[in-house]
């Protein structure tokens, strides 16, 4: 048990020094050059959506996101309608990592790896260097995936841990549960989510047991934007809420429909397991955001009554 603890812990810490580099390669550099969409959602909030989709995309880390918009919150740099739309799109584009890391490519992350590293010694600027530490970031990122996948095999043998797992299915609400405690844990649902995805690479869990703990994840994913508006002002605090509270109502309005999730999910791809999770993460998200858009002035209301 032991010698499975050790090999998760270092895999874990790959695929975090993975998002990590790639996150600072790309959020020291933007963070500059926000200034002008920040201008254009203050107009046409809706871009909002597609800031946050494709920031997150890049940084591979929701959790960046809400937390910089919290800062921009707090800062009067944003209102909470416009951060709310952006945080929405942000939700989207953290399901980018889970479709990448979904795809069999590992076998030219070698490659891809050692290139990244040459250019990146031989500083032929700045530019170069930034784009090198996100490659060398993204191929950690697959080493880390590939390592929790033998990490997680000897589970197979642990009946404890495969009752649990097998009782998911019977009980969706217990991997909800589940999905929000070890995000919150991990404080990365990209990580949990590429968890999941080891997972059932060793046959361990299907889509069905998934879907439950994918919805919780997203619950999970907000302890980091709580945390980082204790020190803010109360719009800062509200837009945190904001963040736990679309997360909620999406899990609350999915539930009924977590089986059709799966099915789609499975139609989409029949023979492969990893990239149902991804498809199911996906469509999860781009239907919480139809669905709550158009209230969410709203939700911003109820948010100014509940945080006084």
């Amino acid at each position: 048990m032991i010698h499975i603890l050790i090999n998760f812990i270092i895999s874990i810490f790959v695929f975090f020094f993975g998002m990590i580099l790639m996150t600072k390669s790309i959020v020291l550099s933007w963070k500059e050059n926000l200034e002008k969409p920040l201008k254009i959602i203050r107009k046409h909030p809706s871009f909002g959506i597609l800031l946050g989709l494709i920031v997150t995309m890049f940084t591979q880390s929701s959790s960046a996101t809400s937390v910089l918009v919290v800062s921009f919150v707090n800062g009067n740099i944003l209102g909470l309608y416009e951060a709310t739309a952006i945080i929405m799109g942000a939700n989207i584009g953290t399901t980018f990592t889970s479709q990448l890391v979904s795809f069999n490519i590992y076998a030219h992350i070698p490659h891809v790896l050692f290139f990244s590293v040459l250019i990146y010694y031989l500083k032929l600027g700045p530019l170069f260097e930034k784009t090198c530490k996100f490659f060398i970031g993204l191929c950690l990122l697959f080493m880390g995936m590939h390592l929790m996948s033998y990490s997680l095999l000897p589970l197979k043998n642990l009946m404890a841990f495969s009752d649990l797992i097998k009782s998911v299915a019977k009980n969706p609400m217990k991997g909800i549960f589940m999905g929000a405690l070890t995000t919150a844990i991990i404080q990365s649902s990209s990580t949990s989510i590429a968890l999941l995805q080891s997972l059932s690479t060793t046959s361990f869990i299907n889509i069905v047991q998934a879907v439950p703990i994918i919805i919780g994840q997203n619950i999970g994913t907000c302890v980091t934007t709580l945390f980082s508006s204790i020190v803010t002002n109360i719009d800062g605090r509200r837009t945190a809420f904001i963040h736990i509270l679309l997360n909620i109502l999406g899990t609350l309005a999915i539930y009924p429909f977590i089986t059709t999730l799966a099915t789609i999910s499975v139609k989409l791809s029949p023979h492969n397991v990893v990239r149902q999770i991804a498809h199911a993460h996906t469509l999860f998200n781009i239907f919480f955001v139809i669905l709550f858009f158009p209230f969410i002035k709203s939700i911003v209301s109820l948010s100014k009554k509940i945080i006084k």
